[in-house]
């Protein structure tokens, strides 16, 4: 195949180039061929800072056409992420499927009901495996890469809907059991799905495919929403064995083209495989004109680096040095979508909009009407991360979603008004578009390029687990908090989700960085100097900076 020729950079492009060797401090070097025999280490430190200043200008579009294997193969990886939404909405979904509460419920008063107890061990289960799969997949993806880690989510998600689909009536524990099983597997997909984003895609590409987690699983909710509507009235066990039988084909599709996807080129060095390592960089980028001995020696050179100052890499090296501060961002971010109410009005948006006077299966069509626009609001927040900037179109997303729910928080004051009610309904829909904008997928791109090289695995699975148990407990206090029979609060449970949500504003402008256009080991220099968040988009990196990587790497 031959290769397709490198973009070639307007007048503005070529001056950013420009810019970024004088900082350096050189005045131009062209490695177009790779040729670095005999440079010392420190001149082998600049000829990689330029060659990854020239991949900065490229425009997403520019990127996507030129990197189109990388970004393909990332996308698939990211497929996995579609079962996690799925799996999601789905086990909520099938509660109110009334053959299913025939098959697991109990005869009382004229109606079949699912206890209160079973339903909370359906949804505490699922957070408990997710959790577990988290702490589990550091091992298996460093010991059998991201292809062995979607192998083994796929063989044991597919044994899980086995479980799931014949459920024998009365038997709660064997639906518990699937669904637990089920959890594990999907907490790997996620898991893998922004591991592998990250280390496949170029610096411009990173954004939009470690974003694209998240779009997924909103893909996946979509999906899932679709096939209740259609399939939760019939009068027969298909009514849920359906939307339980279509997750294989998600597994499945993943295992039809898992033996041709590109193992992680990061994972095979850092296992010492670099003969492979550099065979996988072939095939993601083999078709440019990039030189993929610089690909491998900036992941070599990376890699290095951060060992040089951490050597072991062990779950609580992320709570040390300068990682511990990265790890506290992460966990700022999935606190910053929790306490922001997205649980409280995507769980009860059908409620609102049957207040506001819909019928249940009108309610339903439109609350998989927000959906649609949430994909449409989603795609275009990743879109927009490299032109605007990571932090920009973060801080906008929880600032709306602050303010979204103030004003449902407001509404909920008037009492006995329907056009109060409709107001409440369509700010349900407008904080779907704000969050799905920004706090969605930048919590993705964020957890997958703030931690280290050496520890991603960990960082994006701690990022799992903080998702899972702060989840956990706001649906734990949200029934308490809205249902008739307890406190009663319904939209005023706004005013406490906004409340939290401004000081989660205040603590995500102080902590929340700039990382777009940073390369991995410019990063790690920048938190290993302490640069405060609010500068990281102004820093710039200079000739004194590289000549410190250096150093510390130890590079001959």
């Amino acid at each position: 195949m031959s290769s397709i020729p490198k973009p070639t950079l307007g007048s503005v492009e070529q001056e950013i180039v420009v810019s970024e060797e004088k900082n350096l401090g050189i005045e131009h070097v062209d490695n177009t061929h790779g040729h670095d025999d005999g440079l010392s280490g420190a001149q082998r430190t600049l000829v990689l800072a330029a060659e990854q200043a020239k991949a900065k200008p490229l425009g997403t579009f520019t990127a996507i056409k030129y990197y189109w294997i990388a970004f393909l193969w990332s996308q698939y990886c990211s497929f996995g992420a579609i079962l996690v939404g799925y799996d999601g909405t789905v086990t909520g979904a099938v509660l109110s499927v009334p053959t299913f509460r025939e098959t697991l419920g109990s005869y009382i008063d004229g109606q079949y009901i699912i206890s209160a107890s079973w339903q909370v061990g359906f949804n505490v289960g699922g957070t408990v495996a997710s959790i577990i799969g988290s702490v589990f997949y550091p091992y298996l993806g460093e010991r059998f890469g991201r292809r062995g880690s979607l192998l083994f989510a796929c063989v044991v998600s597919i044994c899980a809907i086995f479980i799931e689909f014949f459920v024998i009536p009365d038997k709660q524990v064997m639906w518990f059991f699937g669904k637990f099983i089920n959890g594990i597997a999907c907490s790997i997909f996620a898991t893998t799905s922004s591991s592998y984003a990250i280390e496949v895609s170029p610096l411009q590409l990173r954004g939009v495919t470690t974003g694209s987690v998240n779009l997924y699983i909103v893909v996946g909710q979509f999906i899932s929403a679709l096939v209740i509507q259609g399939c939760g009235t019939r009068a027969d066990r298909s009514a849920y064995q359906i939307p339980i039988a279509v997750q294989w084909c998600f597994s499945v599709f993943i295992l039809i083209l898992l033996p041709f996807c590109p193992e992680s080129p990061w994972v095979l060095v850092k296992q010492g495989n670099v003969d492979q390592a550099r065979h996988s960089l072939k095939r993601l980028y083999g078709h440019t004109e990039d030189d993929l001995d610089m690909h491998l020696r900036v992941i070599e050179e990376t890699l290095e680096f951060e060992a040089r100052l951490h050597a072991n890499s062990n779950w609580s090296d992320i709570f040390k040095g300068t990682d511990r501060r990265r790890t506290w961002i992460i966990m700022l971010l999935y606190l910053c979508q929790q306490v922001t109410g997205v649980q409280f009005v995507l769980g009860y948006s059908t409620y609102f909009f049957e207040l506001a006077g819909f019928a249940t299966s009108k309610a339903f069509a439109l609350n998989v009407g927000t959906l649609s626009l949430a994909l449409v609001s989603n795609f275009a927040g990743i879109l927009l991360t490299n032109t605007v900037g990571r932090r920009n179109v973060f801080l906008s997303s929880v600032y709306a979603c602050t303010v979204d729910c103030l004003l449902i928080g407001i509404l909920s004051l008037i009492k006995d008004n329907t056009q109060a009610v409709w107001g409440m309904a369509i700010f349900t829909m407008l904080y779907m578009l704000t969050f799905q904008f920004g706090l969605g997928p930048l919590t993705y791109t964020y957890t997958a390029e703030i931690g280290s090289a050496r520890l991603r695995s960990r960082v994006i699975a701690w990022g799992n687990m903080c998702n899972q148990f702060f989840g956990l407990i706001i649906n734990i206090i949200n029934p308490y908090m809205i249902n008739p029979d307890e406190a009663n609060l319904q939209g005023k449970v706004g005013w406490l989700f906004g409340g939290m949500s401004i000081f989660a504003s205040a603590a995500a402008w102080y902590w929340v960085p700039e990382t777009g256009g940073r390369t991995t080991d410019e990063l790690d220099l920048m938190f290993k100097k302490k640069i405060p968040s609010l500068k990281f988009g102004k820093y710039e990196i200079t000739h004194e900076d590289r000549l410190e990587m250096e150093s510390i790497g130890g590079r001959s």
